[in-house]
């Protein structure tokens, strides 16, 4: 296949490189186009009054790469629209550095990436490491290797698989829904006089059949996300109302 790999934590992770390596490895053509800084928590915001620059990089001799500055939905529409005549066939996102579990995902320019190429019907998969430091995407990559050609079977252009890794040897695989993930939100005053959001997740009630409680058992977990945020039930109920 031909695969277009993007990120959100920039062109210069690891996790990307990572990534694009172990899909060569298996024998897919790969590009690269990723932001050409860090862009986490962008989630779906795209440059639309700001002009983009697109410079040719070197992170590896297996695969071409870009830096686009732009955000991640950016890297995937411009890349899509620049590389025309040799259409893609998956965008695969990541290894994002933290997890994008439950709610974490309206936030995600990991997910967003995925999402941005099912609007042109591409299939997409978005990785990502669970943990908050000292990233073990060795691991990861073996995992990825294991599970790929099963993802790439059950993927589809109308929706992107979000795949959270442990940062350690998994359990085994779920396919799961969302959960809610909560921190404490705190905002931490500088002394400059601004602000900066910190803290750290909440710990909910076990129990809950979704991908916060089995990445917390250390399961890769599966969840395929689509755009449409309808709420189809309330649309039901409410579609013969008289105003």
């Amino acid at each position: 296949m031909r695969i277009l790999v993007t990120n959100d934590d920039g062109i210069r992770s690891e996790g990307i490189k990572t990534l694009a390596e172990l899909l060569v490895k298996k024998g897919h053509k790969v590009t690269v186009v990723a932001p050409d800084g860090n862009r986490s928590a962008f989630s779906h915001s795209l440059s639309i009054y700001k002009k983009l620059t697109f410079l040719p990089q070197n992170i590896s001799e297996n695969f071409e790469s870009y830096s686009l500055s732009g955000t991640p939905a950016d890297c995937v529409k411009f890349a899509v629209h620049y590389f025309e005549n040799e259409p893609f066939d998956m965008v695969c996102s990541g290894i994002n550095s933290g997890n994008n579990l439950g709610s974490d995902t309206c936030y995600s320019g990991t997910v967003a990436a995925g999402l941005e190429a099912n609007f042109f019907g591409i299939k997409s998969i978005a990785f990502s490491n669970v943990a908050n430091c000292d990233f073990n995407f060795k691991v990861n990559a073996e995992a990825i290797d294991e599970i790929f050609d099963k993802l790439v079977e059950i993927s589809d252009g109308g929706y992107v698989l979000n795949v959270n890794l442990p940062n350690e040897k998994h359990k085994g695989v779920k396919i799961v829904p969302l959960g809610v993930q909560k921190y404490t939100d705190e905002y931490q005053k500088n002394d400059d006089g601004t602000y900066m959001l910190t803290g750290y997740p909440i710990c909910l009630e076990k129990g809950e059949y979704c991908d916060v409680e089995f990445s917390n058992k250390k399961y890769i977990t599966v969840t395929p996300i689509i755009y449409d945020r309808t709420a189809k039930d309330i649309v039901n109920k409410y579609k013969d109302m008289e105003f």
